[in-house]
């Protein structure tokens, strides 16, 4: 992303107070600037720039779908969604783990109650959402994953609360 596309004035500066952001002229900087090992992040956007280069992602295979290359960049050659990492400033965002999404989950049955491995219900284990296998074939986009958790979130609290319709 450019500054044209995102100028920095759009980016609270309590953003980089805080250390969320960090921006530098170099990788080097922005590493220290963020707490990060510099030789590690030196090492890991070296390794970008070959992938860059070469259009193969060795580590995560980004590129070889068609569904990333769906939001990619087509100027971006010869994969487009593999851009070097060399013209500053660069910039770093602090991100934290946490449970957004997934690729599996624990397997539920109608009243998402989880499943032990045998197929029986572990008794008083619920899960839904993110948490829970995916009850959809596919990801159909933005906001999928919202009703299939509503839904069985309700079927789950129908299930609790021994409610008959």
């Amino acid at each position: 992303m450019t500054a044209s596309m995102k100028p920095d004035w759009t980016i609270p500066k309590k953003w980089y107070d805080q250390g969320f952001v960090g921006k530098a002229d170099s990788i080097t900087e922005l590493a220290v600037h963020m707490g990060i090992d510099p030789e590690g992040l030196e090492d890991t956007v070296n390794k970008m720039n070959h992938y860059a280069k070469t259009g193969i992602d060795e580590d995560f295979q980004r590129g070889d779908a068609e569904y990333d290359r769906y939001y990619a960049d087509p100027e971006i050659k010869p994969n487009p969604c593999l851009a070097a990492i060399d013209e500053g400033p660069f910039y770093a965002m602090r991100i934290e783990a946490g449970d957004f999404g997934t690729l599996g989950g624990l397997a539920t049955d109608v009243n998402a109650q989880v499943l032990h491995e045998n197929g029986e219900w572990i008794e008083g284990l619920y899960a839904v959402g993110n948490c829970s296998a995916a009850i959809l074939s596919t990801y159909p986009g933005p906001g999928a994953t919202l009703g299939p958790a509503m839904t069985m979130a309700y079927q789950s609290a129908k299930h609790i609360n021994q409610y008959q319709d």
